[in-house]
């Protein structure tokens, strides 16, 4: 009997289309399909331990437990969730750069943008074991080209497209990530894209913020569409809360880069967004905007090197010039600021007399100090550092700090196996999800411009905004020892230079060290009521902080002092101590923030 070739393979042939149609199949049904589990995806983790990330997220604490490790370390200023997927990513073969952007890009998320955002800025120092060099970055707003009369800038509250700036979050976030990550790039977005995907439940304080926002986010239909329900109800605590817009965005990002949010479709939304409520911002704003690599800012100080952001940013100066005035003043002598009321007058000196010189333009210097070289590097030299000295011990300082603006942040620490080290500060730098209400594909939009428009007005057109900001490391013979980093409203440089005073003089680690009380720099009138009512001669200190004798002692010596409740003008500090002899790594946590550590 005759058998054909066909005769013998029909069967299988048969077989192998059968087989290639479901494989085809398959592959249409899983590029339609919800995104499923990724590298760092939280829906990873054991469903016991997401649960209790998820309770934690939203809640203050009154203290934070010790955390102490041997290999490697993550710190945040909120979000616990966050802060366990960056030890997620250091755990599984991430570094310190890598760990750290992945918490902040989950912040962003977990916070629905209302204090910092993708659409804001980033900031930070890096300490590079392999070179033994730190580098600093700064991804802070560029100002509008075509803005040539910010001083007009509506102000907070006033619905305009002209209060937003030139973002340099994620911008940033590809810069630093380009030049010392090791994970993919789009590895870091994996728990940003799950928390806007699949949700998490509303905790009281989100809901709190959206009721008292509401006349600003449900303004525009982009917001009405991210905060309130089918119904046209807002969102409240216990309710499963998903931004899809977001991670449609996410994803985006992720898969083409930075670039999308700068020339891309983004972009292209975002100018259309803002000019059709009278905003300035061109494509050509967003195609220019360039992460600065800045030369890092430092002093020695009682044997450390200290360093931190250098110029456009002040709050280096600020931070770094009042620990190298405390030297020249041997403030150790004194006792310990928070017993001692000779100490802690002088150190409220140092402070507010730092500050106005950061932020006095060279001549205003020249004209109120005499005494000083007027350029700002001169704020760290020893010989300023004593001419300042005698000038507080004379009594003829008096200076008055400028009042502040809300500027919403979050900080991130993290130390790796390898003994890298950032310090990381993002900023939203307005009111809470800005008050113009803008959102572009599931991005908030701060209203930065409306706070600021002074500082705008001084550096003009097109150029990078200076921060009062100080995320910051310390050395020691050339080795990390310290990170720090401080958000708040007020007090940022107070706390920071507290706390540092604790550890570098008086020995004590960093969760001692933010058990002692700190000043909360001038009162600025933020108490919750409206309208503000500063009173900049005063200093800020906690109700029951400081020994009412110690506080009396200050106001003898003729500093003003302002008692207000334990929350009110409030500002957090968190810090990594690095101890390379025993191989022990410690974090402080200041109290009242939802602030996390972690590490293994």
């Amino acid at each position: 009997m005759y058998v054909s070739f066909l005769d013998v393979f029909r069967p299988s042939l048969w077989r192998w289309i059968l087989f290639g149609a479901i494989l085809l199949a398959s592959w249409n049904l899983t590029a339609q399909a919800p995104r499923g589990k990724s590298k760092f995806d939280p829906e990873r983790w054991p469903k016991q331990e997401l649960d209790r990330y998820l309770a934690l997220d939203g809640q203050r604490a009154q203290s934070h437990p010790a955390v102490v490790s041997s290999k490697a370390m993550i710190a945040g200023t909120n979000d616990p969730l966050a802060i366990h997927a960056g030890l997620d990513v250091l755990a599984h073969g991430g570094n310190a750069v890598d760990a750290a952007l992945t918490t902040s890009l989950a912040q962003i998320a977990l916070e629905a943008g209302a204090n910092v955002s993708y659409a804001g800025i980033i900031e930070a120092t890096y300490y590079d074991a392999a070179s033994g060099k730190v580098y600093t970055l700064n991804a802070r707003y560029n100002t509008v080209q075509n803005e040539k009369d910010p001083l007009t800038i509506p102000g907070v509250g006033e619905h305009s497209g002209r209060t937003a700036l030139v973002p340099g979050f994620m911008a940033g976030v590809q810069a630093l990530h380009d030049r010392f990550g090791k994970l993919p790039f789009a590895t870091l977005f994996d728990p940003a894209i799950w928390v806007a995907e699949h949700g998490v439940v509303v905790s009281p304080r989100l809901s709190r913020d959206i009721k008292r926002s509401e006349r600003f986010i449900t303004r525009l239909p982009e917001g009405k569409r991210i905060f309130a329900k089918a119904d046209g109800s807002l969102y409240q605590t216990g309710e499963l809360f998903r931004q899809p817009e977001l991670a449609a965005t996410l994803k985006r990002v992720a898969s083409q880069g930075s670039a999308y949010m700068y020339k891309g479709e983004w972009a292209h939304h975002f100018v259309d967004a803002v000019q059709r409520e009278g905003g300035k911002i061109t494509l050509e704003d967003l195609a220019a905007y360039r992460p600065m690599w800045t030369e890092p800012l430092q002093v020695f100080y009682h044997g450390y090197q200290v360093v931190t952001l250098g110029p456009p940013n002040r709050g280096g100066l600020i931070a770094l010039g009042s620990l190298k005035l405390a030297e020249a003043a041997d403030l150790k002598k004194f006792g310990h600021y928070a017993s001692s009321a000779e100490a802690l007058y002088y150190l409220i000196q140092i402070l507010r007399i730092e500050t106005s010189l950061a932020n006095m333009s060279p001549e205003a210097r020249k004209r109120r100090y005499p005494e000083i070289n007027p350029s700002p590097e001169s704020q760290l030299t020893k010989e300023t550092a004593e001419r300042l000295w005698a000038r507080i011990q004379h009594n003829s300082a008096n200076p008055q700090p400028a009042k502040p603006g809300p500027n919403h942040s979050d900080g991130v620490l993290a130390v790796d196996e390898r003994g890298n080290v950032v310090s990381i500060l993002h900023s939203f730098s307005g009111i809470y999800w800005g008050s113009t209400g803008i959102f572009v594909d599931g991005v908030s939009i701060p209203d930065t411009a409306s706070l600021q428009q002074g500082l705008i007005a001084s550096v003009g057109p097109g150029a990078r905004l200076p921060s009062a900001s100080n995320p910051l490391i310390v050395l020691k013979g050339g080795k990390p020892v310290l990170a720090s980093v401080a958000i708040g409203s007020g007090g940022v440089d107070e706390v920071t230079v507290q706390n540092l005073i604790n550890i570098l003089d008086f020995g004590m680690n960093p969760k001692a060290s933010v058990e002692r009380p700190n000043t909360r720099g001038p009162f600025y009138g933020i108490t919750g009521t409206a309208p503000p009512k500063p009173e900049l001669e005063k200093e800020t200190v906690g109700e029951g902080d400081f020994p009412e004798a110690v506080l009396d002692g200050v106001r003898a010596r003729g500093q003003a002092i302002k008692v207000v409740t334990k929350g009110a003008q409030l500002s957090s500090w968190i810090g990594i101590q690095i101890d390379p002899v025993a191989h022990k790594i410690s974090a402080g946590l200041t109290p009242f923030m939802n602030a996390w550590a972690e590490g293994y």
